[in-house]
């Protein structure tokens, strides 16, 4: 077939690396964007990836790269496309969506996940239509998620998952067969904040390793010592019975209903290190609290 594929992050290429050898394929990225502290022009880790990609500018430019095209692929293109658009393919367009849907539709699908303590999460292909993540299913993969899992692990896991995924809905589609409609109750994986990023040390445990595990990576966890911000890269349940907030020199932090060992921080203006190095650094004095 003549694919269009429509991706941004890296989790994208184990699937258009598969069609590529498989299919006519035309790779598509958003524009190069600002970013990092100086704001410079970055393009997108899939520009990056692979030579040839094009970047339409507006949805428009988009339409005419379609004309002729047998099928869209969308892997977090980061836009909602009209249904215009949708309907120029010859068999529209479809996307590889990492949750089970209808459970988690929105931005952040493997984030919200990792924080709510989902066991399963998986893929789900879908055509694609006017609305956000509702199209009925093609192909539907499950993955039991291990404990303690973080984002990034599981985005890689559900990356290699949807290839299968993906590779199967196409020969349902070549066949003649038919998606069926989502069931089900809808939740939605809303986009990330900044502020509930921040670590309120008098939630439980489990809550705030959950928040740290789903969101250090991206957007990065923070919480305050001494009237400076530090991110909190990685930690895990720890031993010891501490007020909320109160650091022991082991690097423990106090929870609701214990503590957290801190493994890996990212003090202000520094890079990431060992809680270990950092501690030796800090000196944490008796009864010292995070705020």
């Amino acid at each position: 077939m003549k694919l269009v594929i429509a991706a941004t992050p890296k989790v994208a290429i184990p699937t258009i690396s598969e069609l590529k050898k498989l299919h006519q394929v035309t790779i598509v990225t958003q524009p190069d964007r600002p970013a990092g502290r100086g704001k410079q022009l970055r393009q997108s880790e899939i520009a990056d990836a692979f030579e040839g990609v094009l970047k339409p500018e507006s949805e428009a430019e988009l339409t005419e790269i379609l004309q002729g095209a047998n099928l869209l692929v969308t892997i977090g293109y980061g836009k909602i496309l009209k249904s215009e658009t949708l309907s120029l393919p010859k068999f529209g367009g479809i996307n590889l969506h990492f949750s089970l849907l209808p459970k988690w539709r929105g931005a952040a699908p493997v984030q919200r996940a990792i924080e709510a303590g989902d066991k399963v999460s998986g893929v789900t292909v879908f055509q694609m239509d006017s609305g956000m993540d509702t199209g009925p299913i093609w192909v539907q993969r499950e993955f039991p998620i291990p404990y303690g899992f973080s984002s990034p692990e599981l985005f890689e896991e559900l990356a290699n998952l949807g290839v299968s995924a993906i590779l199967d809905a196409l020969s349902a589609i070549e066949s003649g067969g038919k998606p069926h409609d989502q069931t089900g109750a809808a939740t939605i994986a809303k986009k990330i904040s900044k502020d509930e990023c921040v670590i309120n040390w008098n939630l439980d445990t489990q809550s705030i390793l959950r928040k740290v595990k789903a969101f250090a990576f991206n957007p990065g966890v923070t919480t305050s010592i001494r009237g400076q911000q530090m991110k909190i890269a990685d930690a895990r349940e720890g031993v010891s019975k501490l007020q909320p907030g109160e650091l022991s020199k082991t690097g423990e932090v106090g929870t609701a209903d214990g503590s957290v060992q801190l493994l890996r921080v990212i003090p202000a203006g520094k890079r990431a290190m060992s809680a270990s190095d950092w501690l030796n650094g800090f000196k944490p004095e008796a009864g010292e609290r995070f705020e």
